[in-house]
């Protein structure tokens, strides 16, 4: 994987890959050499960030939801073989309310969201930004 080019990353990862998220990566460049750079990065020295990453699924975070206090942005496609979309949707209904801002997206996968949502979540991030200071 550390040499692998977006092609051969979407094949090494292919049974967690749902097609749009295939595509997403093999047709948009930006996206895909991205996605080539992170793996690269994150499995340069080991890939104990990654078992981290899978053990804090299954175990406590350290902190209750009520104790957030900031706006959380969840984006999550119901084609996810990654995180489960039923997560994503218990996620937006567990969070505080009136932080959580929603959106569950059909068709969508783990990194397809990104090739169509990213200028609206940078939109978001920067509209909460603001309303911070």
């Amino acid at each position: 994987m550390l040499e692998a080019d977006a092609a051969g990353l979407t094949e090494a990862l292919s049974s967690l890959l749902p097609e749009v998220d295939k595509k997403a990566i093999n047709e948009d460049s930006e996206l895909g050499q991205y996605t080539v750079d992170m793996f690269r990065s994150a499995l340069r020295l080991s890939a104990d960030g990654w078992v981290d990453d899978t053990l804090a699924s299954i175990a406590p975070w350290g902190f209750d939801f009520s104790e957030i206090k900031v706006p959380v942005l969840i984006y999550q496609g119901t084609e996810d073989k990654m995180v489960p979309f039923a997560h994503g949707v218990w996620l937006a209904n567990t969070l505080p309310q009136g932080l959580v801002r929603k959106h569950l997206l059909q068709g969508e996968g783990h990194l397809s969201l990104f090739s169509g949502q990213k200028d609206t979540m940078v939109d978001q991030l920067v509209e909460i930004m603001k309303s911070q200071n």
